[in-house]
């Protein structure tokens, strides 16, 4: 009971600790280092801002609400390539995602996160014009790069529950 209980707060407490201190080196004030930067990148930095969440309610320590924010505003705009990864939101907005119903549109539906900067460019067409560029701006707004620019559901749903912290 009370055992596994500390044990399991000890672990959330040490991965939210590891995140602020990669937090604390970044220039976007995000938790996450280069090699983080995959497919779905963008639901890595949401999951993280939910991990230090559930820190914070756990611990009893606002402090990581704050850096919970600062995931937030890394998918809002404040990120190495200056993009609102949520279409249809912010001055620069992903209006080409890889997303069928959109493409049917010919125009984004608002309010989808894409999958965000990919530095292992994993599609021909990031291949094509991101290459030796640095991990964390390897982003393309074009519907032909699905390893940046798709829309899954699973990468959303983190998004709503750290919005809906912070309504």
């Amino acid at each position: 009971g009370a055992t596994r209980k500390r044990e399991y707060e000890q672990i959330l407490f040490t991965e939210a600790d590891r995140l602020i201190e990669l937090q604390k080196k970044s220039g976007y004030e995000l938790s996450m280092q280069p090699e983080d930067f995959v497919w779905g990148s963008n639901m890595v930095v949401a999951d993280n801002g939910i991990l230090l969440l559930m820190a914070s309610k756990v611990l009893g320590d606002d402090s990581y609400v704050d850096y919970a924010a600062d995931q937030l505003n890394y998918i809002l705009g404040r990120n190495a390539v200056s993009y609102c990864y949520v279409t249809g939101y912010g001055s620069q907005t992903p209006e080409n995602p890889h997303h069928r119903p959109s493409e049917a549109l010919g125009k984004a539906m608002p309010g989808m996160l894409v999958g965000g900067a990919d530095g292992n460019l994993e599609d021909p067409y990031a291949k094509a014009v991101l290459a030796k560029i640095p991990k964390e701006r390897c982003y393309v707004d074009n519907a032909q790069s699905y390893s940046c620019n798709e829309v899954t559901i699973y990468w959303n749903s983190p998004l709503v529950y750290l919005l809906a912290n912070f309504k």
